[in-house]
């Protein structure tokens, strides 16, 4: 009889042991200082809010967390998804709560269950925690691709984006940037389970986690294609590492996918979720909606319908038609600005040769948002996960002089807390 040998477990050497608890250390270490940069300049955006706010008596919570689209969050997390607000859009579809996704109200319902504070609050805490993780996930990206260094400005410049003030706000953005993040750096680092799961609930937290599905799908092709020419070229035998990326991009898009089929089925329709979305004129017409605003921002049509039709829809501070017109040139000229930095940056992107995934996910958002016909296309809001984009720009920073860099980035701070106002209180929903 013979007794099959079971080959000795292997007892880790206490020295491996503390060299890989040194490195985890400092890990958080460096994640920790990102994320208090972060917080930092997010801070001052914060106070200028909450310095305006006081001034003319304007409740800044309520603002953040209930403005908007996040006025429809707020009714998610009340009532769910049986309740709309009975206004009639587009082609005479009614507005539904279903075009929001659930995850991002779904975190938010039980702070409305358990604390003393009002859905709006509840909304811009989870807003604001997600803000956090997502410039720890930045961090890590960006470190891993060009340095510790690196990931700090990029962490710090997602932060003081003209639009910086929606990652406080009650909209989902912030969140799905989180998932987003982390999916990317799994797939960086080769956890590809970790990437799957994570791109999952980015799927349940905004539909443009197709994005993040084309990342993941792309690394996983990739992955699979090196291991087959491994095992065709140097003969080897074919191992198990193909089950991982496979297993992640068949993951990847279950969440937005499930979403949207589960909205069908509730309305009766496979394509409902497309048919909720038309009541906001949102569809995908492959960019002629851009190029008809852009030749009317040229013509100049933008200067002359704001004296007559963005009064209404501006904030409650925007009461005089000359601050109401130069709300809206503003709002303009920065959604434009934006949109073409995002251009830019991805054409420098393309020449350091960004990973793949970055850069895949990155075109994803740019294509996603130049090919929307709503009725103000592009927005620079829709740009606010691509935090990929920022890279080059960080890298340049961090090769400056540390106080040069901490100044320029301060004042960027200022002007983002200042603009900041303007998004939050002056203009209409934040584009």
């Amino acid at each position: 009889m013979t007794t099959a040998l079971v080959p000795p477990r292997r007892i880790p050497d206490p020295a491996e042991r503390g060299i890989r608890a040194g490195a985890t250390r400092t890990a958080v270490r460096r994640t920790a200082v990102a994320v208090g940069g972060y917080l930092a300049v997010r801070a001052v955006g914060l106070l200028a809010l909450l310095a305006y706010g006081s001034a003319r008596h304007l409740p800044v919570l309520a603002r953040l967390g209930g403005s908007w689209d996040a006025g429809w969050y707020v009714r998610i997390v009340r009532t769910g998804y049986g309740v709309s607000n009975g206004l009639i859009g587009h082609h005479g579809i009614p507005y539904s709560p279903r075009a929001f996704f659930p995850l991002y109200p779904g975190l938010a319902e039980p702070l409305y269950r358990l604390l003393p504070f009002g859905a709006a609050t509840d909304l811009a805490l989870v807003s604001a925690v997600a803000g956090a993780a997502a410039a720890a996930g930045i961090h890590s990206c960006a470190a891993h691709c060009h340095g510790h260094r690196t990931g700090v400005v990029a962490a710090v410049l997602w932060g003081v984006l003209p639009l910086a003030a929606v990652e406080n706000m009650g909209y989902s953005e912030s969140l799905f940037t989180a998932f987003a993040a982390w999916t990317l750096y799994a797939v960086l680092t080769r956890r590809w389970l970790a990437a799957g799961v994570l791109s999952v609930l980015a799927g349940l937290t905004r539909p443009t986690a197709m994005a993040v599905t084309a990342a993941v799908a792309a690394a996983a092709l990739v992955e699979l294609h090196r291991l087959y020419r491994q095992h065709r070229l140097h003969r080897q035998p074919r191992g198990e590492g193909w089950q991982r990326p496979l297993a992640a991009a068949l993951l990847a898009p279950l969440g937005w996918l499930g979403y949207m089929l589960w909205t069908g089925r509730a309305v009766g329709s496979w394509s409902g979720y497309f048919h909720i979305q038309d009541a906001w004129g949102s569809s995908f017409d492959g960019g002629l909606s851009a190029v008809r605003r852009l030749l009317h921002l040229l013509a100049g049509s933008q200067h002359r319908a704001a004296g007559s039709g963005s009064a209404a829809a501006a904030g409650p501070a925007a009461h005089t038609p000359h601050i109401s017109t130069a709300v809206t040139v503003l709002t303009v000229l920065v959604m434009a600005a934006t949109v073409l930095a995002g251009l830019g940056l991805f054409v420098l992107a393309l020449i350091r040769r960004q990973p793949l995934p970055l850069l895949v996910y990155s075109a994803a958002l740019l294509v996603m948002d130049l090919g929307n016909s709503s009725s103000s296309p592009p927005l620079a809001r829709f740009l606010l996960p691509a935090f990929a984009l920022l890279f080059p720009a960080a890298e340049w920073l961090a090769g400056l002089r540390r106080g040069t860099t901490v100044a320029l980035l301060g004042s960027c701070a200022l002007l983002s807390g200042l603009y900041g106002i303007v998004v939050v209180f002056l203009a209409g929903a934040p584009a």
